[in-house]
């Protein structure tokens, strides 16, 4: 019983330790709804105005102004292309997305007869509220560091008996072995000591490099994400006398992250024992969320105002990681040897969980008659709020949460223009740094416009978005945590099909 005590804790305690970071952390409590053709094409700026299905997902009391059942899909296909600087080189990433993000359906019941509810409106939509979908490569000659750094940086406290494969062991059973009792940094000084990036000096009882990086040292690192956070709002609105709409949302999130992290070092010092590296490391996020969701909105003749809230999102989630080295190294007889270290074992961390902050957005809009729309959303939204749990154990990433995050203030603004059947929209979105030192993510901005036209039974709508962003990435989590700036360009084209029965 201690004994399986004493494993949890370690096995906690190296979910704390490998590498979490506040980027990882915001990508799950981010929130850049994509929605139909229409809201995307107006800036998904639809908390006064509703009669969309994903305007659900901004108020929910939107449900209540839909004048007829509907369901209908969207289909996105979008480029992002990345240009990294590290090092004073560049390098340019394209990464193609298909989706379907969003669909749903609302059901309306009207009181035809005496009363103050007029309507009653059922719904459900489903659409990705943040996209995982990224890649980029990262090439250059580092004069400073290494990733040897960062296995030193995990060999503190251990020995050469602890990282030992005896005759009766192998390589994933010690591997094993030590991510149960010692944790995420026993393991990857396994790694560095197997493949020979380690050595260990018996007199100072620790770890040394056989790393010559005197010359400097050539490193490409690549990285690859896939996977979303998706929401589904469970909606129920009224629509109460001919002006005020209130509705509830039960909002479900699901997510799935895969990440890819390749790093490859060559062209050491004449004199360095260790000729290349290669580390590999795969870490896979899952996990489910809860939230609740209230708002209403007023009609004033041409005029609305929309308030909504949504809760903070309540996160369970899971971690499984697997690694990989292989190295290339030289005797001083001048023999090569190629060293791979494959332990083939999933770590498997305890749950954790995550407490995003809350959403506060404030709408207006302005109806121009049968011609048209201006519409406006405010959003805040406070970062530094954010809560990793078991609070103890994540004490330290919680603090660096409050000192470094703050609260942001988004807009959407969106506009669209009817000719008889026609629609022609457009919209602008500016998204706030979650920072205080906005270094790391830079502010950014979208634009986007598209059109619709409506059949009567059926509308078709499409839109095209496009964004710019900037932003830092650390390559690891300590040792070698050199940056690079990674400028996005990204578009997206998107087609929706809506059913009105």
């Amino acid at each position: 019983m201690i004994k399986n005590y004493l494993s949890f804790i370690l096995i906690l305690f190296s979910l704390i330790t490998r590498a979490q970071s506040l980027a990882e952390i915001l990508s799950i409590s981010l929130e850049k709804p994509s929605g139909t053709a229409r809201f995307e094409s107006m800036g998904g700026a639809f908390g006064s105005l509703g009669g969309d299905l994903s305007s659900i997902n901004i108020n929910p009391a939107g449900g209540a102004v839909f004048i007829d059942n509907e369901f209908g899909f969207t289909i996105s296909v979008g480029n992002t292309k990345n240009n990294s600087l590290f090092f004073n080189n560049n390098e340019t990433t394209n990464n193609f997305e298909f989706s379907l993000n969003q669909g749903g359906g609302v059901w309306l019941l009207k009181n035809y007869g005496e009363g103050n509810i007029n309507q009653v409106t059922f719904g459900i939509n489903y659409q990705t509220v943040n996209s995982y979908e990224d890649m980029f490569d990262s090439k250059g000659k580092n004069t400073k560091n290494s990733i040897d750094n960062f296995f030193l940086n995990n060999s503190l406290g251990y020995s050469v008996t602890d990282l030992s494969v005896n005759s009766n062991e192998s390589i994933s059973s010690v591997y094993k072995y030590l991510g149960e009792y010692y944790g995420y940094s026993g393991q990857q000084t396994f790694l560095g000591y197997q493949s020979y990036i380690l050595s260990y000096n018996d007199d100072s009882k620790s770890f040394y490099s056989l790393v010559d990086m005197s010359e400097g040292v050539d490193q490409h690192y690549t990285n690859e994400s896939k996977g979303a956070n998706t929401k589904y709002n469970y909606n129920l609105s009224i629509q109460y006398k001919e002006n005020y709409y209130f509705g509830l949302n039960v909002n479900v999130h699901s997510i799935y992250k895969s990440s890819f992290t390749r790093h490859f070092e060559n062209n050491f010092s004449e004199k360095s024992p260790i000729k290349s590296i290669t580390f590999e490391n795969d870490l896979v996020t899952q996990g489910e969320g809860v939230s609740i969701q209230l708002g209403t909105i007023a009609k004033f003749n041409s005029f609305r105002l929309g308030l909504s809230y949504q809760t903070p999102t309540w996160y369970t989630l899971w971690d499984e990681t697997y690694q990989y080295i292989e190295t290339s190294s030289q005797d001083l007889d001048g023999n090569t040897f190629n060293n791979k270290i494959d332990p083939r074992i999933t770590n498997v961390y305890p749950k954790y969980k995550i407490t995003s902050p809350s959403i506060l957005t404030a709408s207006t809009a302005v109806i121009f008659g049968k011609i048209g729309l201006l519409s406006l959303d405010i959003i805040s939204k406070n970062y530094s709020k954010i809560k990793l749990k078991p609070t103890k154990e994540f004490s330290f990433y919680n603090n660096e949460i409050n000192s470094k995050l703050t609260n942001t203030l988004d807009f959407r603004l969106g506009t669209e223009f009817r000719l008889q059947k026609t629609s022609l929209r457009a919209g602008y979105q500016f998204y706030g740094s979650p920072y205080k030192n906005s270094e790391m993510t830079n502010d950014y901005s979208t634009l986007a416009f598209g059109f619709g036209y409506d059949f009567g039974n059926t509308t078709l709508s499409v839109s095209h978005k496009i964004s710019e962003s900037k932003r830092k990435h650390q390559l690891f989590d300590s040792g070698l945590t050199d940056l690079t700036q990674i400028d996005s360009n990204t578009s997206f084209s998107m087609l929706s099909l809506i059913f009105k029965f």
